[in-house]
């Protein structure tokens, strides 16, 4: 059901994609995506509450520890506030400090302009930021059909706001459009995202209203794993979504436009994987604790043999992609040559990796994962310019992806079968 309801979400945002550069022109639909880029960084910001909830809860649900998990859910709301607040203060300051117009070679609007968009749609993100602990919770229970369902509506809506866009206000200047979109798509998350809230305290019976506070020693174990946790997900972010960026910054907004739409084309079927995936994050953590061995190891002997299928549906969609794009777009686009095989290389290898990778997040042991992260870190951004300076145009950020990727393939999964194997076995 979670990769069912990442599909409606990915064929919302398939179809939504063409209309925003139809309603806002290619180098302003550039510039939407580095503001909508910037979302993803700010949910990176929570100090990692949101995973420590998916590894944590099942733990006090197993142990049947209903006073601690519910204070420890008020707290992680209560941290997560905090940190909205201090996060959009910082997010305003440097907007105003930095001249983001110059440094991301945005050619039309005034610096003002471009200083009050990326204001406007933190502000959004951040009250959004504190809204979606709901997917977490509802994944920690094992429902995470309804973290993708949330998803999906909010997509839905956004398509929704998007063709209204279009059919009444298609005459507005472009930086009007630029503020309208970002209205919509703030106001349109925030009720979705405080509706599933409401659902999931009510369906769960829940009450947040208990006296019971959560030890000071917990809170400091849960911000600790928290911390490594934020560390992983800036790091993600570093590597696979700095690209829009780096080729801003070499290349300037419009050139982000070809790259964006084949890394949205194959993300379409990794979305609907890393959903159904996503639940296996607690079964992990449930697993280890009553050290299972050979359920792990079924699960891993699965996925395996599920990838051979994962091989020939990218495959089929690379060789497609090409008649896919014309329909889809149904604008010019100038695409580099190869950018479409090393896109589709790039995806079947983060997909075999963030299987095991989520089983390394489950059981929380991360130590030799943040080194493998950092040492990424280090090389991904200098590595991508010097395939720029080389002349590989917009290629170069995702083949120094791919060869970042391809050493995860191999000491990612190592790391999950040592840890497994030092289990019992427990028939």
């Amino acid at each position: 059901m979670s990769g069912f309801y990442k599909g409606i979400s990915g064929l919302s945002l398939f179809v939504s994609i063409p209309l925003l550069i139809r309603y806002l022109g290619e180098t302003n639909y550039g510039l939407w995506v580095l503001v909508f880029t910037l979302f993803q960084w700010v949910f990176s910001m929570d100090f990692g509450l949101a995973s420590v909830l998916k590894t944590k809860i099942p733990v006090l649900l197993h142990e049947k520890k209903t006073g601690l998990l519910i204070s420890y859910i008020k707290s992680t709301y209560g941290i997560t506030s905090i940190i909205a607040f201090f996060l959009f203060s910082i997010f305003y300051v440097i907007s105003k400090l930095i001249n983001l117009k110059q440094l991301l070679l945005i050619p039309e609007h005034s610096e003002d302009f471009v200083s009050n968009l990326f204001v406007l749609n933190i502000f959004f993100f951040c009250l959004n930021f504190i809204f979606n602990v709901h997917k977490s919770l509802f994944v920690a229970f094992l429902r995470g059909k309804y973290a993708e369902q949330s998803i999906a509506v909010n997509q839905l809506m956004f398509l929704f706001y998007t063709f209204l866009l279009l059919l009444f206000f298609p005459n507005l200047s472009v930086a009007d459009k630029l503020i309208f979109v970002s209205l919509v798509n703030g106001i349109g998350g925030m009720l979705v995202n405080i509706i599933y809230s409401i659902y999931f305290f009510k369906s769960e019976k829940i009450s947040l209203k208990s006296d019971a506070k959560t030890p000071k020693s917990f809170i400091k174990e849960i911000l600790s794993l928290g911390v490594k946790y934020m560390f992983i997900q800036i790091g993600l972010l570093v590597i696979f979504t700095s690209d829009n960026y780096i080729l801003s910054s070499a290349f300037g907004p419009k050139e982000v436009v070809p790259y964006e739409i084949v890394n949205k084309l194959f993300q379409f079927p990794s979305m609907l994987l890393f959903a159904a995936l996503s639940p296996l994050w607690s079964i992990f953590a449930t697993a280890y604790i009553a050290e299972d061995r050979s359920k792990l190891l079924t699960v891993f002997k699965k996925f395996n043999r599920f990838f051979v299928l994962i091989f020939i549906s990218i495959a089929l969609l690379y060789l497609l992609s090409p008649i896919i794009i014309i329909y889809w777009i149904k604008e010019p686009l100038d695409i580099p040559s190869g950018l479409l095989l090393i896109t589709a290389i790039a995806t079947l290898l983060r997909v075999f990796t963030s299987f095991y990778s989520f089983f390394l997040y489950g059981v929380g042991k991360l130590n030799n994962y943040i080194l493998l992260l950092f040492f990424s870190i280090l090389v991904k951004v200098p590595l991508s310019y010097w395939f720029i300076s080389l002349g590989y145009g917009i290629n170069s950020v995702i083949i120094a992806t791919v060869i970042i990727l391809l050493i995860w393939s191999f000491t990612i999964p190592f790391e999950s079968y040592y840890l497994v194997y030092k289990l019992r076995k427990n028939e």
